[in-house]
């Protein structure tokens, strides 16, 4: 089953779940995240956060980087590999004889049957790339709705303007419940405030809400000033609900223990580390223009040459990244390395760096890097989850990047 292939509609999720006995209905209070960048990182400092107080968490969340298990959190464990097995033969057997759900459905649908087997006191469920028809769109008494930023991406299935891009994720936005909707352009911000009004949808905009200044001085672990954004979103999440108790106290210990891979994470450790040192390293998923703009503020704060590690999904905008990236790198190393099965070629990702004017090099894989550091450097590696994912198993070296499970 291609995790690549893509097919928007609810019939399909909808149908197996009823076979199953319908475990989405038997699950704990969700929050539902949706919105192009800065879902997970949300998501992780809302976890963090509720750990602090000592709440049991159910995360889901895609795509994976190392592991499949990774997207399947039960009361704060990643799902074992025989529950894994278990639920996804049940889910099989529910799409006989004549559903053909996508891979993101199946799982999907095998973490909803996990999530009602284990007690846990909230769900954190991220969509995958939209909101109306995102498979996980099939709670309606969610505990709260949270739209986060809205840029471009996926054009292909959410629409080429940032209005229909926002009308999609608007989706998750249910009648009567409440919603949180974070920092926006005003185009799409507009588009959720129509939806939400026309639902009775009880609207709060993190723009409109300040902060306790106990709250305020609060310093994330996670890089990037953007994620003092993000930070705000989750603490505003927990400000605005009267359910979970969440003190001052457990909000700053969770921001400041918020780990999420892959997101201008830095590496410390591993074997693509001690081949690189003493230059910084880091590894970031971004793979839109509005990521790009997170690498580039994050860049501008770090001195010495700055070297770009990059590939990227066919389907994505290439030109658009590295246009943005361009003026803030001074080496861009294209990777040749197949690290999955819908990777732009590095032949065309060179010309658009010839276009563009950037100086660039191709390596054969991340080894190569060595050839092209000096004492005084920052090597960023950046372009997509898939790629650092990649990355981050071949620094650790894992050889379980991608396990499958027979899906």
């Amino acid at each position: 089953m291609n995790p690549f292939i893509i097919k928007l509609g609810l019939d399909r999720i909808k149908a197996i779940l009823h076979n199953l006995g319908n475990p989405h209905l038997k699950l704990p209070p969700v929050i539902h995240i949706a919105g192009t960048n800065g879902k997970g990182s949300t998501l992780a400092f809302l976890k963090s956060m509720l750990n602090a107080a000592n709440y049991k968490v159910h995360r889901y969340t895609s795509p994976h980087l190392i592991r499949f298990n990774e997207r399947i959190e039960l009361a704060d464990q990643q799902i074992s590999d025989e529950h894994l097995e278990q639920v996804l033969q049940q889910c099989r057997l529910a799409c006989l004889p004549n559903i053909e759900p996508t891979f993101f459905e199946l799982t999907t649908a095998a973490a909803f049957l996990a999530f009602s087997q284990v007690e846990a006191d909230i769900l954190l469920l991220e969509t995958g790339l939209g909101g109306e028809f995102d498979a996980t769109n099939v709670i309606d008494n969610i505990f709260l709705a949270i739209i986060s930023p809205i840029s471009f991406d996926h054009q292909e299935f959410l629409g080429n303007s940032l209005q229909q891009i926002a009308s999609a994720k608007a989706g998750i936005i249910k009648a009567n419940r409440p919603v949180l909707i974070a920092k926006q352009p005003e185009e799409a911000r507009q588009v959720l405030i129509t939806k939400s009004r026309s639902l009775n949808a009880k609207l709060t905009d993190v723009a409109d809400f300040i902060l306790p200044t106990e709250l305020q001085k609060i310093s994330p672990s996670l890089f990037g000033k953007h994620q003092l954004d993000n930070l705000k979103t989750a603490f505003v999440a927990l400000l605005m609900q009267n359910v979970f108790k969440v003190d001052y106290s457990h909000m700053s210990q969770g921001a400041q223990n918020t780990q999420w891979q892959a997101r201008l994470q830095p590496i410390t450790t591993g074997k693509i580390f001690n081949m690189l040192k003493p230059c910084k390293l880091f590894v970031d998923g971004s793979h839109n223009v509005a990521g790009a703009k997170t690498i580039v503020d994050f860049l501008s704060t770090q001195s010495g040459k700055k070297i770009a590690v990059f590939s990227m999904l066919a389907n994505k905008d290439a030109k658009g990244f590295l246009q943005t990236i361009a003026d803030s790198i001074d080496l861009l190393l294209i990777l040749d390395k197949d690290f999955c099965d819908n990777k732009m070629s590095s032949g065309d990702i060179a010309k658009l760096a010839k276009d563009i004017g950037i100086n660039f090099a191709i390596i054969i894989d991340f080894i190569e890097i060595n050839s092209f550091i000096k004492q005084d450097c920052l090597v960023i590696i950046c372009g997509s989850l898939y790629l650092a994912g990649n990355f981050l198993a071949n620094n650790a070296e894992s050889n379980k990047t991608m396990l499958s499970y027979g899906i």
